[in-house]
Formats: C-alpha cells, structure tokens, sequence
C-alpha cells in the first residue's frame, strides 16, 4: 500500500499496544477525557468489556510510512466514552 499522505511505500507489520489506543479530535486535558473519545480495539475482539479485555491487543496488517510516521490499521470501534 502506498501512503496516502506522503505516496510512498508503507511496511506491513502489527501494531501493538499496552492499553487500547483511542481516537479524538479535541484537545487532551488533565483529568478529563474528551467528549467524542472512540476506543479502538482489534478486529476479532467481541469483548467490549473494560475489565476483561486483552490488555496487549494485537492489531495485525498495520502499515507503517517510514518517510512520515503515518500508521494505518483496521480496528473496530468498541464503544463512544461520551455524547456532546
């Protein structure tokens, strides 16, 4: 796959965390989340629960642009933290 910010090649590989990553457009604060936090969670994941989740989920065919640092993977949206 090509970047599709910079068109180079990106490397395939798997994306690996220690929590869930999430996904916002608001500007982080301390000792509050943001309104539109989405967490993201691995394709095969059907455990939504925060208590027993897998705490190093595995996010395989992740891509990686080496020339600009851009990371694409497929995930699934576990759940919405909060409405506007």
């Amino acid at each position: 796959m090509n970047c599709p910010k910079c068109g180079k090649e990106m490397l395939r590989g798997s994306m690996h965390t220690q929590k869930y990553p999430f996904w916002t457009q608001q500007e982080l604060r301390f000792f509050k989340a943001p309104t539109d936090l989405v967490e993201l969670g691995p394709l095969d994941d059907d455990d939504t629960s925060v208590f027993t989740r897998d705490p190093f989920p595995e996010f395989p065919d992740a891509e990686i642009c080496q020339e600009c640092g851009l990371v694409v993977f497929p995930c699934k949206m576990i759940e919405k933290k909060a409405e506007k």
